[in-house]
């Protein structure tokens, strides 16, 4: 299969259409269903070796992935040039597939704020100034800037079936981070939004949480607060995952069988949902063409539904009696143009309760170390706290690295979200508070 490495965006497909209208005509010629998945790509980063420049690099991609379907199964092949041709390899590639199906044309609503014109069009010498400001903002703190930068791009996706779905997307981002050190203590900030924000955000961060190196070594116990970044890097290998419908289907998951039960506290309510306007992982539809919605999975504490595509829902709809108990896709499916769909989470939102300035005494956590170690099944981790305070009736008190373990199926049963909700990755969320204990070895 021929490889196309590098594209000029400034050209225009003119072929595509004849390209897409090409492989329909075959697969319908054939007696195959078909969809056709093209993504193009165009980004630009520039990053930093202590505050010098070390890197800069712009990238274009683009490939078309075509899957066919015919009596009971699927195939998948893909290329990095337009060629209508890959459909005969996808027809050659099949597996067996009962399961799958295309969707047909829905109402589809597109959620404001995922794309900037002007970010697609933006000055690359604007990104590098933002580059060597976070720097010298730290240089200006006497803090040594230990690596960073800043990237920025623009995606494009189109999905045609022989059903008549026909939905195009295009999104933007801009990416930025620093860290630094000082007196052997160290800090890190990133920030990904849709569109240009003031990186001062990032700098002050990092500057804030070294301002300060006279932190205390002692073990805490109490309320502990894990900010939504420490949070997110501690949900996405722990609780995210348990939602998936094919890791329940498999008894991957801890929430397998659980569907009505109350699993958490009252306070947990939790939501997938990839209708938000001004969200990272918001579009007009998943990557099979399912119109985009919002998904309850929690409430009061209680578990209402998993993640499903569309395969993944007639797996399950297979072992039950009642058609009023069948599941629907939740517009979950994510591929990219050389696989097939499989599961992935949306937006996930955490809602707000308390406010945190109704907490006495308390340690907050900035991040956590060592998540990916956490146990996807169990929910059990074992992690590092980092960067990291002690408050108490207002006075801050930095606290030297300690060790933090749980799990998070048992936390969320007494957690309580508090305020200031922020995004961060896929978690839409504000801090957690928990009770807890850290020990410092």
């Amino acid at each position: 299969m021929e490889k196309l490495d590098n594209i000029n965006f400034c050209k225009k497909f003119d072929n595509l259409d004849n390209t897409i209208d090409k492989i329909i005509n075959i697969a319908e010629k054939e007696g195959y269903e078909a969809d056709i998945y093209i993504s193009k790509d165009d980004d630009f980063s520039a990053e930093l070796e202590g505050k010098h420049l070390d890197n800069v690099e712009t990238s274009n991609s683009f490939g078309i992935g075509v899957r066919v379907i015919k009596d009971g199964k699927v195939g998948l092949a893909y290329s990095t040039v337009e060629n209508p041709e890959i459909i005969y390899n996808a027809m050659a590639n099949l597996v067996s597939d009962n399961y799958t199906e295309l969707p047909v044309p829905q109402k589809y609503k597109s959620p404001k704020g995922t794309f900037f014109k002007e970010l697609k069009e933006f000055n690359q010498s604007k990104i590098l100034e933002d580059v060597f400001y976070m720097a010298e903002e730290l240089e200006k703190n006497d803090i040594t800037s230990v690596g960073g930068g800043v990237s920025t791009g623009y995606g494009y996706s189109r999905l045609v079936n022989t059903n008549g779905v026909d939905v195009e997307e295009e999104g933007t981002y801009y990416s930025a981070s620093i860290s630094g050190i000082k007196e052997g203590e160290t800090a890190y900030e990133y920030i990904t939004k849709n569109n240009v924000f003031n990186v001062d955000v990032i700098s002050d961060y990092v500057i804030n949480i070294l301002k300060n190196t006279k932190s205390i070594k002692e073990s805490f116990e109490g309320n502990i607060v894990l900010s939504p970044r420490a949070l997110y890097s501690l949900l996405s290998y722990t609780l995210i995952p348990a939602f998936n419908s094919e890791s329940v289907q498999r008894n991957r998951s801890m929430l397998a069988g659980k569907i009505g039960e109350q699993i958490f506290g009252e306070d947990i309510f939790i939501y997938d949902d990839s209708t938000l306007d001004n969200a990272l992982y918001s579009s007009k539809t998943d990557d099979e063409g399912s119109p985009s919605e919002r998904t309850a999975l929690v409430e009061n504490g209680v578990l209402k539904s998993y993640l499903y595509d569309i395969k993944r829902a007639n797996i399950e709809n297979e072992s039950k009696e009642d058609e009023n108990e069948y599941v629907k896709t939740t517009s979950n499916a994510s591929r990219g143009y050389s696989s097939l769909p499989g599961i992935s989470s949306s937006n996930i939102i955490i809602n707000p309760v308390e406010k945190i300035e109704e907490l006495e005494k308390y340690l907050y956590v900035n991040s956590l170390i060592g998540t990916h170690t956490s146990n996807p099944i169990t929910g059990d981790f074992s992690v590092e706290i980092s960067n990291s305070y002690i408050v108490d009736k207002g006075d801050k008190i930095p606290v030297k690295k300690g060790m933090l373990s749980g799990n998070i199926f048992e936390i969320l049963k007494e957690a309580t979200p508090l305020d200031n909700v922020e995004q961060r990755g896929k978690l839409i969320s504000p801090a957690l508070k928990f009770q807890g204990k850290t020990i410092i070895e």
